[in-house]
């Protein structure tokens, strides 16, 4: 495989753990409680619990969870899916994919090279 390959082979690989994750989680959208200390799903089951050091902390922390909740996470896989498959036949080299690669920095099979110079 070509660098560019390996980055696209990348990219397209944490897309699809990222949709099985969201695929599998409770249905969205989710939302915060009344009083902004739990994440609910659309059928008002508590997903998560808001733990943190401050109430303003804590309100945000749960509307950070709500807020990427399964629903916008598929949205968007599908937009970079689609933004990918647009840039890849414009593509000589792999400065276009970097920005996409860059939110899996923390994956294992990152490649120093992906990062920004």
């Amino acid at each position: 495989m070509t660098p560019v390959n390996d980055l696209i082979a990348f990219i397209r690989a944490r897309l699809a753990e990222d949709e099985q994750i969201a695929l599998g989680a409770s249905p969205g959208p989710w939302h915060p409680d009344e009083e902004h200390d739990e994440v609910l799903a659309v059928d008002d089951v508590t997903v998560a619990e808001g733990f943190a050091l401050s109430g303003r902390q804590l309100r945000a922390t749960v509307e950070h969870i709500a807020r990427h909740d399964p629903a916008r996470v598929l949205r968007e896989i599908e937009g970079k899916r689609r933004l990918l498959n647009g840039l890849v036949p414009l593509m000589a080299g792999p400065a276009l994919l970097r920005p996409l690669a860059l939110v899996y920095a923390d994956h294992p099979d990152y490649r120093p090279e992906w990062a920004y110079q």
